[in-house]
């Protein structure tokens, strides 16, 4: 499977050194002029720190570039699930390409949100933020269900998960600072417990090995510092403004 490896690397590389040959080459422009803002206040608007560079295709380049760590998880979550089905592991791989996609969508949504401060950006970086957590969640709550055909259990998941992203993609039409005050927070906490309590049942009636409950406790510990990470830098308390 090297060639679909060569394409996912080759496509990611392209994508991030044509984010830096747009910002030279669109320098000095207002290229997202004619976008709807995310910000409905003028002051304090923005939930974080970094200095709006508004005549740069990259608004804001530190937040922006690391986005891309995002984008090569949902590649790598593709290339696996290619891989899967071309080696026969498994009969179907439609959950599988779903999570893969879901963390590009919340990839690109991140990444726009922070390159133009628009208002389509932050509405992909919300529903990508609220359909990753979900997914997770639906996942583990569908294993609890006794369903001897797979299939119509894959089935029943996407058909759940993708009128669920119908109803999301509708919510996540909020502007800063509300939604990240209020909606934005609530429903990715309330998923994240809704996954814990149903991860712990699960593990608790199931024969889970000691490597399962590490990766499970390493994962929740990222979550964490990740949730940390952000609050600290919405609460400018962590600030590089000029970065």
């Amino acid at each position: 499977m090297l060639v679909v490896r060569s394409f996912f690397i080759i496509l990611f590389v392209t994508l991030f050194v044509g984010v830096f040959v747009l910002d030279w080459y669109l320098a000095g422009t207002i290229p997202w002029s004619h976008y709807e803002s995310s910000i409905q206040q003028s002051i304090n608007g923005i939930p974080f720190c970094e200095y709006d560079r508004s005549r740069s295709f990259l608004r804001e380049k530190a937040n922006s570039l690391p986005d891309f760590s995002f984008l090569g998880v949902g590649f790598y979550m593709l290339v696996r699930s290619i891989e899967a089905k071309s080696n026969s592991l498994t009969k179907t791989i439609i959950l599988s390409v779903i999570n893969g996609l879901t963390n590009c969508v919340h990839a690109f949504g991140l990444w726009l949100n922070h390159a133009c401060r628009c208002q389509f950006g932050h509405r992909l970086d919300v529903a990508g933020m609220w359909l990753v957590t979900l997914f997770i969640t639906l996942y583990s709550l569908m294993q609890h269900i006794r369903i001897e055909n797979k299939k119509i259990t894959h089935y029943l998941f996407t058909f759940m998960f993708l009128l669920i992203a119908y109803i999301l993609w509708h919510a996540s039409d909020v502007y800063y600072p509300e939604s990240y005050d209020n909606r934005e927070k609530i429903l990715v906490i309330g998923c994240m417990i809704i996954f814990l309590i149903s991860e712990f049942v699960y593990m608790k009636f199931s024969k889970v090995k000691k490597k399962q409950m590490k990766l499970f406790g390493f994962g929740l510990m990222m979550i964490l510092i990740g949730g940390l990470c952000g609050h600290l830098n919405a609460a400018k308390i962590i600030c590089w403004p000029k970065s």
